[in-house]
């Protein structure tokens, strides 16, 4: 029996999905108009949007290292955050060298063999994209990773290295333009602490919210708009500059690009959004037979519920119960 060979190698795209959403309203291809198109791709946009409301998709939890500065105890998120989901402060130990600086690269020596976990750079003028490399003999380089920061002058970036193997030189290369810098930072053995999560009546409530340390233990996550901000207590200190907040994230679901391009969903999602879309058109495509509604909409429901009850890592769940009110 002949099979294709390919696994997931088919492409869905965007004019796909609303196709087969049209087809399922009994709309045909060939009476698709741009203002229907105008109007699936608004509704798509929407569907997308309100999953964030549903939970957090799996493929939308994202890591992000956040800088701290002196006396700044408001950090402003991405627009893209709906919530934090862990957030950890980590401490680093700093590990040094001799620095050998040119105009686009700072280069670390070693005495032994070290490794770097992480590297930050407080820019002195705009960021301009980076590598990071190790070598051995200090000829032969080997890049680790390369990295697009945004940062103006005055502003950390930080980057956690994605292989961490004992070397004798480190260099941090400006792959594009200058590498304008105040300090760059390197670190090994990281340690974190939870942040605990305030509700807004416990922030309120505190006495001194402009009281400094260089240990944040404490956040208020307000939800603003266009950009959710993370209010830390007690709020940074200079010592607090070369530690960071390190979150992990859920985010909205990447918008509706063009037609030719994929939505942002798993494999596995593709029947609930194709299902959803249609439930949706259906109620505002005037040429859509009403009798249809209740059926697109059950369809919907069941391939909600088949797509989200998939939604998990399968990883152990641990509980503790807390009964030392009961045993001491």
């Amino acid at each position: 029996m002949a099979y294709s060979n390919t696994v997931s190698q088919t492409t869905f795209d965007t004019r796909k999905v609303m196709e087969s959403a049209f087809r399922r309203c009994r709309v045909r291809t060939e009476t698709i108009t741009a203002e229907y198109v105008s109007t699936a791709n608004n509704l798509l946009y929407l569907l997308l949007s309100d999953l964030a409301n549903m939970g957090a998709p799996l493929w939308c939890i994202e890591k992000q290292i956040l800088p701290l500065y002196d006396g700044e105890g408001y950090i402003t998120l991405d627009a893209k955050v709906v919530d934090i989901l862990n957030s950890n402060l980590r401490q680093l130990q700093t590990v040094t060298g001799t620095n050998a600086t040119t105009a686009t690269t700072r280069t670390i020596t070693f005495t032994g063999t070290t490794f770097v976990t992480t590297v930050g750079i407080r820019w002195s003028a705009a960021s301009v994209p980076v590598a990071f490399e190790r070598s051995n003999d200090g000829v032969t380089w080997t890049t680790i990773q390369t990295e697009t920061p945004v940062a103006t002058a005055g502003e950390w970036t930080w980057y956690d290295l994605e292989s961490s193997v004992a070397t004798l030189y480190f260099r941090v290369r400006a792959t594009s333009g200058n590498l304008n810098f105040s300090e760059i930072y390197t670190g090994n053995t990281p340690t974190e602490i939870p942040l605990a999560r305030l509700n807004r009546d416990d922030y309120t409530n505190l006495p001194n919210k402009s009281f400094q340390s260089n240990r944040p233990l404490q956040f208020w996550y307000d939800r603003l708009i266009p950009n959710p901000v993370m209010r830390l207590w007690p709020v940074p200190n200079s010592g607090a500059t070369t530690s960071q907040i390190v979150l992990w994230v859920q985010r909205y679901i990447m918008d509706v690009g063009t037609m030719t391009q994929e939505i942002e969903v798993p494999q596995r999602w593709y029947e609930a959004i194709v299902a959803m879309l249609a439930s949706k058109l259906a109620l505002e495509i005037g040429e859509v037979d009403t009798s249809l509604i209740p059926l697109l909409d059950q369809k919907a429901t069941v391939a909600l519920y088949t797509a989200q009850a998939e939604e998990r890592d399968n990883s152990p769940m641990m509980i503790a119960p807390n009964i030392a009110m009961y045993t001491r």
